[in-house]
């Protein structure tokens, strides 16, 4: 292989890791952005006692965006798996090797899926609307894009027997709960920055039962993606983890794994700390507050973050 050919081969690779970062996250705020309002009070959506409209309109402008994010990138990650597949980005635009993707590759029928629901997610985040049946079929819509994702990444090298689809399952379930832990963060976040508008008493009472509601979810999400990322990395090396030692794979793995235990740590702080100091202050607490949106925003950075590696992880060959 020349230079030449090694430079563009490199770019394709910077073309994956940026477009999967993006679409994984914005795939992440369908998903785990709708299905926030789902575990929260329907009052939650109105105006008056325990209302949050203006948190509502927000995670609906942030849900109308995310779609043809999600459409732009993933089709830019489509364009560079084939150019990835066929060494170049000449293919891309080559109707024999486009016919050759779509229908003669098994991810082909998985690719056409994802574009159709992409589509159709950016048709819906158009209607004027932001009730419960728009919420629902967007969150609907994201659950199927992050379950769709599997048979495009090491997931689907697991064959078609039962072990393959234990795979597929182990990685969707790894998936699911990690799109609502850290698709949550942006509508908890600004239900959190909306009690500024209520009263402090009120805004502390509020502010309890929005996180007390979020912090079960995430506790079920975060067992399940702990349980379900060591089986994906077993999956991966055979359950052999010593051969992840000195290799990249392990070590984009390991990174993963660092940032992960970092938001892990905080939630655990704000779970069991913070929030009962807020419980317990003498005071409204309005400064504790503060401090919990600060300390959400900064669980928010670290969960793009995470993206961010798995990004990368996705298109690192595991050791062999």
């Amino acid at each position: 292989m020349d230079h030449a050919d090694g430079n563009e081969l490199f770019s394709v690779f910077q073309v994956l890791v940026v477009a999967r970062w993006i679409h994984f996250s914005s795939v992440f705020v369908l998903f785990g952005s709708a299905f926030f309002w789902f575990y929260m009070e329907d009052r939650r959506r109105f105006a008056g006692a325990g209302g949050l409209p203006r948190a509502l309109h927000a995670t609906t402008v942030l849900l109308r965006v995310a779609a043809p994010v999600a459409a732009i990138s993933g089709t830019v990650w489509l364009a560079g798996l084939l150019a990835n597949m066929t060494n170049g980005f000449g293919s891309v635009i080559d109707p024999e090797m486009l016919r050759t993707f779509f229908w003669q590759t098994q991810f082909g029928p998985v690719a056409i899926l994802r574009l159709l629901l992409l589509a159709v997610a950016v048709l819906v985040v158009l209607l004027p609307s932001q009730n419960r049946a728009f919420y629902s079929v967007i969150l609907h819509i994201g659950a199927l894009l992050l379950i769709n994702q599997a048979w495009l990444g090491h997931a689907a090298e697991g064959g078609a027997g039962a072990y393959g689809a234990l795979m597929l399952v182990v990685y969707s379930i790894h998936v699911l709960a990690a799109g609502a832990w850290v698709g949550g963060l942006p509508p908890l976040l600004f239900a959190l920055v909306e009690q500024r508008h209520f009263n402090p008493s009120e805004a502390r009472d509020w502010t309890l039962d929005i996180l007390s509601r979020y912090s079960v979810m995430a506790m079920i999400a975060v067992t399940l993606i702990v349980a379900s990322g060591i089986a994906n990395a077993g999956f991966r090396v055979g359950f052999s983890f010593g051969r992840l030692l000195d290799s990249d794979y392990g070590f984009v793995l390991a990174t993963k794994a660092g940032v992960v235990f970092t938001m892990l740590a905080l939630a655990f702080f704000n779970r069991f700390i913070a929030m009962p100091r807020l419980r317990a202050a003498s005071t409204a607490g309005m400064a504790q507050i503060a401090r919990l949106r600060a300390s959400v925003a900064f669980e928010l950075v670290l969960g793009l973050a995470v993206l961010g590696v798995a990004a990368v992880l996705g298109v690192t060959p595991p050791p062999q």
